[in-house]
């Protein structure tokens, strides 16, 4: 065997286990809310950049062996953030890179792992993710023996993910000339802020907060709300650092258009596609508000609530031709967030 193929055989077995670190490492907090996230969320967070990182990367010429170590563990340390730290007037507290600070978290004193003794060993509380992110996976991937060069470069992608502001000129220069640690940065802000995942992570966020504040969600509410949301998304394009980072963005921007489009007649006729339609996919997700898991979700639309409307359509009489359309436009959302999950255009 080349040195090269042993080289992909050993990264892919140690890439499967830093995986299940990392999804080990995001249980270990008992929190199952955290600000604008939830413990199921870090976790598919990880594997969508990743996904999405590895198809810029190709596009863009990267060094894609270190940008899927660094896409991988970006977020590390994340679960350690509370919520925002903020002053007297409720306002955001930065750094003098412009990055928002936050409250502590600590995990469940039960429960540990090599990641969080490592951050305890050395000290790390209170530093931003990208930083204790970037030093606990240098540590990491130096028990498998990989290389000093290598090491440093994955930490260094971790630790310049998050863009600094202008002001801060040195950063913004590593930033700058850090292609994987751009491609990071793109494919993190795209997956909150752009397309069919940022979509399903607004309508966990939106649920969470009405059932907090009301003791209930309502569906026609969320659905009002949409055009304002997406309106607020445009600004995000601009902040793409790369030619097909910003192709993408633009088209997963599009592509919630669209959507909405599609939404909108489906109101039109609420009673029926709120059983056959999107609007029914985008209810069921918000019924999950407790405990949201994307990865469950998708899987129990496509296994589970297709076919039942599969049967009832079945047994519809006059409705059943404009309940087949309903039912195959919420088949065609549930695609296209299938290929976003996976890292698709």
């Amino acid at each position: 065997m080349s040195n090269l193929n042993q080289t992909q055989v050993n990264d892919a077995k140690i890439l499967m286990e830093l995986e299940n670190l990392v999804k080990e490492t995001f249980m270990l907090w008992d929190e199952i809310r955290v600000g604008f996230s939830w413990r199921h969320y870090f976790f598919n967070h990880t594997q969508r950049v990743r996904k999405l990182s590895m198809t810029i990367g190709k596009q863009e010429g990267a060094d894609l062996r270190k940008l899927e170590y660094a896409s991988l563990l970006h977020d590390i340390t994340k679960r350690y953030d509370g919520n925002f730290l903020t002053d007297k007037d409720g306002k955001r507290i930065f750094n003098e890179d412009g990055l928002w600070l936050n409250e502590m978290l600590w995990p469940n004193p039960n429960k540990s792992n090599i990641v969080t003794e490592f951050y305890k060993e050395n000290n790390l509380a209170y530093k931003i993710h990208n930083d204790s992110g970037g030093i606990v996976a240098k540590h990491l991937l130096k028990q498998y023996g990989l290389d000093d060069d290598f090491c440093d470069a994955v930490a260094s992608s971790i630790v310049y993910h998050l863009k600094p502001n202008e002001t801060s000129v040195e950063k913004s220069k590593e930033f700058m000339s850090n292609l994987e640690a751009r491609i990071i940065y793109e494919a993190d802000t795209m997956d909150s802020n752009l397309g069919l995942m940022a979509f399903f992570r607004n309508i966990g966020i939106h649920t969470h907060f009405a059932v907090q504040k009301n003791g209930r969600y309502d569906l026609k509410e969320y659905l009002s709300g949409i055009p304002r949301w997406l309106d607020m998304k445009d600004d995000f394009i601009p902040s793409m650092q790369t030619e097909t980072g910003k192709k993408i963005g633009k088209a997963r921007q599009q592509r919630n258009r669209d959507v909405w489009n599609l939404i909108e007649k489906e109101l039109e006729n609420s009673e029926l596609n709120e059983t056959y339609g999107i609007i029914g996919i985008i209810e069921y997700f918000m019924s999950c508000h407790e405990d949201p898991n994307m990865a469950e979700q998708m899987d129990y639309v496509e296994k589970v609530w297709i076919p039942e409307r599969k049967q009832m359509i079945a047994n519809e009489d006059s409705r059943k031709p404009i309940a087949e359309e309903s039912l195959n436009r919420a088949i065609e959302f549930h695609n296209l967030m299938k290929r976003e999950m996976i890292g698709e255009i």
